[in-house]
């Protein structure tokens, strides 16, 4: 496999990262307006909110490991 190829199965992953970032991203937001307008009923709104954060939060440090690991590696290519 070409220094080439590599490259972009990389940027794929990265995509691929970015793409699940983006809709945890989405659900997060779309979960706050829904717990924002519900406030009432915030229990289990809140409850669903912050497991959203938490995901946006662990998808971030996956997409951040992805990152690091494409900048070691072209160094390596």
């Amino acid at each position: 496999m070409a220094p080439a190829d590599g490259r972009i199965i990389l940027f794929i992953i990265i995509a691929l990262a970015v793409f699940a970032l983006g809709r945890r991203f989405q659900h997060m937001i779309i979960m706050r307006q829904v717990w924002k307008q519900s406030a009432k009923q915030v229990m289990a709104r809140k409850e669903s909110a912050n497991n959203a954060a938490k995901s946006m939060i662990g998808i971030t440090l996956v997409a951040i490991f992805v990152i690091w690991l494409v900048l070691n590696l072209n160094r390596v290519m």
